[in-house]
């Protein structure tokens, strides 16, 4: 019997391979589930050790980003290394998710690329999770150079790994599987799901590449300037903004993910002062040439989440379409440090979510404003269809993908307590959500458990 750190699952194993672990991580907390995912950790772990008795397998609830990495440094410590690493639970768009509703937690593209995990050579990593197979997993593929496994539909919990099947309560076998649903395939998908009729999919494979790939949107910047050259367009957006700054003739403002500066071109007038930072040098490009008569206007470009300016510099940060792609825990805390006391942090991005019935009213409107639009910015979608034919266009957001609403929602309103996201813009499968933070307090900082 080998000896372990608390908490882990003492398993069966040979002296001689106690520092080659095969690593089952699951959460109990985030949202519901949790005592399933315990039971399925517990089926995959007795189902490796049969497959690999030469190993240690080790299964362990993790609740936070912290516990998360604290598992590695034992392991580390010990001189371990990890043959396979498994996660079970749920996962957002950017990765696995820890904690609660109420204070969600998910590491930061920057996070994870600053992250050392034990792995023996040829490791493999699985993420038994809702959606891992679309950005996840590549992206976990490339960054740790280890075969990746995820999920590209939903998942749920069944006692068959072939198709689903209901849980049964004594029962204490129960997998992660991925089959059609009602999220993925609509009513039929339900019907054939609950039927017994709906078999499951097999995981993803995502090699590991160590070829450069451009996440920025450097290749798309001229496309991008040309489309939005006036950003009118995104009059819903805009006018929220506008209305929301109030007046801003004595404000300095930071605007995060700035892009060609379009946004900030419109505003310029009423500014004091304002500062644009992007990490796209070609979009920065852009907002100079664009911005070249508002001396008062400032492009700067981002290399991680530091801001490269003083503490209490800002009365206001905004980011507009392009905080999804922000790595949020180490970018909100800088992001507080920057701004002045009672300064606001105010944002507006594009979220995914299905229409719901209740939204069937305010969908409608939003697209007879959009086909309205087409008569008096004919240009503008000409050059909008020209952009998201190009390939240039459809490879970046391969590598920068939508977050959920709820992802978005979550996370800002456990940070700022009391404040809601506002929908101002509603699609089939996307909608425009903003966020305004309030005045934060002098000296507030987010609790983080990582960094």
């Amino acid at each position: 019997m080998t000896t372990v750190a608390p908490g882990f699952q003492q398993i069966q194993t040979s002296s001689s391979a106690a520092n080659r672990s095969i690593l089952i991580l699951y959460t109990t907390l985030y949202r519901e589930g949790g005592a399933q995912f315990r039971k399925a950790a517990q089926t995959l772990a007795r189902e490796k050790e049969q497959e690999f008795p030469a190993l240690a397998v080790q299964a362990r609830a993790v609740e936070s980003k912290k516990e998360f990495l604290d598992v590695f440094a034992e392991i580390s410590a010990a001189g371990g290394s990890i043959e396979e690493l498994h996660f079970i639970g749920h996962s957002g768009v950017y990765g696995i998710m820890f904690g609660t509703r109420k204070w969600p937690e998910q590491f930061s593209p920057f996070e994870w690329k600053h992250m050392e995990i034990p792995f023996a050579q040829n490791a493999r990593a699985y993420f038994h999770a809702c959606r891992t197979g679309r950005w996840f997993a590549p992206f976990f593929a490339r960054t740790f150079q280890v075969k990746s496994y995820g999920y590209h539909w939903y998942t749920t919990l069944s006692r068959s790994k072939d198709r689903f099947a209901w849980e049964r309560k004594r029962e204490e076998t129960l997998h992660v599987i991925s089959c059609t649903g009602k999220k993925s395939h609509g009513l039929m998908g339900s019907l054939s799901k609950h039927l017994g009729l709906a078999r499951s999919y097999a995981l993803t494979a995502f090699c590991p590449n160590s070829d450069r790939i451009d996440t920025t949107y450097d290749s798309v910047a001229e496309l991008y300037d040309n489309t939005f050259e006036d950003i009118a367009v995104r009059e819903d957006e805009l006018r929220w903004l506008v209305n929301q700054l109030g007046d801003a003739s004595e404000f300095r403002v930071l605007d995060i993910g700035c892009g060609n500066g379009a946004f900030l071109a419109k505003l310029a007038p009423g500014l004091r002062e304002a500062v644009g930072v992007d990490i796209s040098a070609k979009m920065l490009e852009q907002a100079r040439k664009k911005n070249a008569p508002n001396k008062h206007l400032s492009f700067a470009q981002l290399n991680g989440p530091d801001l490269p300016f003083p503490d209490a510099s800002f009365d206001r940060v905004i980011s507009v379409l392009a905080y999804r792609y922000l790595d949020w825990d180490p970018i909100m805390k800088e992001i507080q440090r920057v701004l002045k006391p009672g300064g606001e942090f105010i944002v507006i991005d594009m979220v995914a979510a299905p229409t719901k019935l209740s939204e069937i009213p305010f969908f409608l409107r939003c697209k007879l404003k959009a086909y309205t639009q087409r008569i008096f910015h004919r240009g503008y979608f000409q050059a909008l269809r020209k952009m998201v034919t190009d390939r240039r266009w459809q490879n970046m957001l391969k590598h920068n993908p939508i977050r959920s609403e709820h992802e978005m929602r979550w996370y800002l309103e456990s940070r700022f307590p009391g404040r809601k996201g506002e929908l101002i813009n509603v699609g089939w499968s996307s909608r425009i959500l903003a966020f305004r933070t309030g005045p934060i307090e002098k000296g507030k900082v987010v609790e983080l458990t990582y960094p």
